[in-house]
């Protein structure tokens, strides 16, 4: 899709993009977001007391940002509330994966809440993480088949496209729960991520997916306010939320890819690749920074610090609502601005969003650094 005519025919995928989600039927995509949010809005006080009653918290301590003891179930309430209603609205006869996606994020789920509660080791963890990557891979039969250009490259062999498949599932999972740091900043972005991938899914006539997308996102907002505004009934997303949001998301980003192959020009992106980059920006580019920082240090790259883009910010002197409302918003931004220059090529937009990636996540810390400086040297009057 050339520049030229995504400009001029903005207006008339607009309301083709509507027209399809009026095909798939308002009353359904309302009512299905209405209960998805509903039931983790109501849940999430249940939640809480059973959390609070077993002991499964987030206690304070030097690396986190909260005070006190934080339940840290919330994942298990989002989820809930997403599995019921993908089950009372989704036609499983229409996405042949359906059954793949739930079982690979069950096995995801039910090891983040092991983690949440007693504690897993990060091997066991990556394992069974590989293991629901393969359901994906293998049994559902979704994974990369063309770069679309990236590099001058396109169709790609089996064994390439089976690994950078895995990296992708297994590199997202992770991701998501890195910058599960601040309150609302992982169910912020995911939220922002999956609405633009359902949206994108509805105008290219993907009911089934779009349902799913909206329902995710549903089930996130439904979260939101006692994560961010909570007091007695505060409580945290967990490895049990956030790595099963990655997961999910990861899904979504090989459909994004695959599905885009299929589509005539008229639909069709020439730079899916490189947009699925910009979906989930943050979480992406965070995650490779801290890693590299990390590694620079002689340091593991897993290993627990105050690298992260929120810590940075939150060191600047924003709250953690600015905070999480600045990088929610950049991943919006970097999205729309994908999109719309989709016509640049897979590699060109490639490396543009790697240039504006650094620049972004590295100039906040390039000025935190210039102020730990500059206090090192002031003396006292």
């Amino acid at each position: 899709m050339d520049g030229k005519r995504f400009y001029i025919c903005a207006t008339e995928q607009n309301l083709l993009m509507f027209s399809m989600i009026n095909h798939a039927g308002y009353d359904v995509v309302i009512l299905s977001v209405s209960v998805a949010f509903l039931i983790t809005f109501f849940f999430i006080p249940i939640t809480v007391r059973i959390a609070k009653e077993k002991g499964i918290v987030a206690h304070e301590n030097g690396r986190t940002s909260h005070k006190g003891s934080i339940p840290t179930m919330g994942g298990l309430a989002v989820f809930s509330s997403f599995y019921i209603s993908v089950l009372l609205f989704v036609d499983d006869g229409n996405l042949r994966e359906l059954n793949y996606l739930i079982a690979g994020s069950l096995l995801i789920l039910l090891t983040g809440m092991k983690d949440d509660m007693v504690g897993i080791s990060a091997r066991k963890k990556l394992f069974v993480q590989i293991i629901a990557a393969c359901i994906i891979i293998f049994w559902a039969n979704l994974r990369f088949t063309s770069l679309q250009g990236f590099l001058g490259i396109y169709e790609i062999n089996y064994f390439l496209s089976v690994t950078i498949s895995l990296i992708t599932i297994v590199g997202l999972t992770n991701c998501f729960n890195l910058i599960d740091g601040i309150d609302g900043l992982a169910a912020g972005v995911s939220s922002v991520s999956l609405l633009a991938l359902g949206f994108w899914f509805g105008y290219v006539g993907q009911k089934e997916l779009m349902l799913i997308s909206f329902i995710l996102a549903g089930s996130m907002i439904g979260f939101i306010p006692y994560n961010i505004f909570g007091h007695s009934n505060k409580i945290f997303m967990g490895d049990t939320g956030a790595l099963t949001t990655g997961f999910i998301i990861a899904y979504f980003i090989l459909k994004f890819n695959q599905v885009n192959l299929s589509l005539t020009p008229e639909f069709a992106f020439n730079s899916a690749p490189a947009i699925s980059i910009a979906i989930v920006f943050v979480p992406l580019f965070d995650t490779i920074k801290v890693f590299v920082l990390r590694l620079m240090k002689g340091k593991h790259p897993f290993s627990p610090d105050k690298q992260h883009a929120h810590h940075t910010l939150l060191c600047l002197g924003l709250n953690h609502a600015q905070t999480t409302l600045y990088l929610v918003g950049l991943n919006a931004a970097f999205i729309l601005g994908a999109f719309s220059g989709s016509y640049l090529g897979t590699t060109t937009l490639f490396f543009l969003l790697l240039v504006l990636g650094m620049v972004v996540f590295f100039i906040p810390r390039a000025i935190k650094r210039k102020h730990e400086n500059r206090s090192i040297f002031q003396f006292p009057s």
